[in-house]
């Protein structure tokens, strides 16, 4: 019996309107991740998609990452959510979305790689500390949104990862 995954061709690109309900389903799929609305992933895949992207195989989405830049912060790409399908999870998928999502943006444009990963997000935090040492970014942790911020939601805190470049003022892959 062959327990290796075959080799499979994966297309980066931008979203486009009409992967707005695939995203949608795939974030459903991909607890801890916060659901929104199948609207927000509309808007995201139109009007943010330049700060976003889909991993596709064979026509189906099977990741995307969202992000924006920080109003505060110009150079701040904020990563907002990351999710890849069970079909694809194990195989270093979340790291080449980044990659992927980092090189369409304009030259020197990204300052700051930052993020919300909850405590109990190993995934999340093994990705964004994985990607630091890569690429050699200096990575920082701090608190970010408390439980207590929440209310009564029940929801985990949120602590605020932080990727630059020691050397250069931008971060570049």
């Amino acid at each position: 019996m062959d327990t290796q995954k075959s080799e499979v061709s994966v297309q980066f690109r931008k979203p486009k309107l009409e992967d707005g309900l695939a995203i949608y389903h795939l974030i459903q799929a991909s607890p801890p991740l916060d659901v929104n609305s199948s609207y927000l992933y509309f808007l995201q895949a139109s009007h943010f998609a330049d700060t976003c992207a889909v991993a596709e195989v064979d026509g189906q989405i099977v990741g995307f990452i969202s992000a924006y830049y920080r109003p505060d912060r110009p150079g701040a790409l904020f990563v907002w959510q990351v999710a890849i399908s069970d079909t694809m999870r194990g195989q270093g998928m979340a790291k080449r979305l980044l990659t992927a999502l980092l090189k369409q943006q304009p030259k020197d444009s990204v300052t700051e790689l930052c993020c919300t990963i909850s405590p109990s997000n190993k995934a999340s935090q093994g990705l964004f500390k994985s990607f630091a040492r890569q690429h050699g970014l200096t990575l920082q942790v701090a608190p970010f949104i408390t439980e207590a911020h929440f209310g009564d939601e029940g929801h985990e805190a949120e602590e605020l990862y932080s990727l630059t470049s020691e050397t250069e003022s931008t971060i570049t892959l």
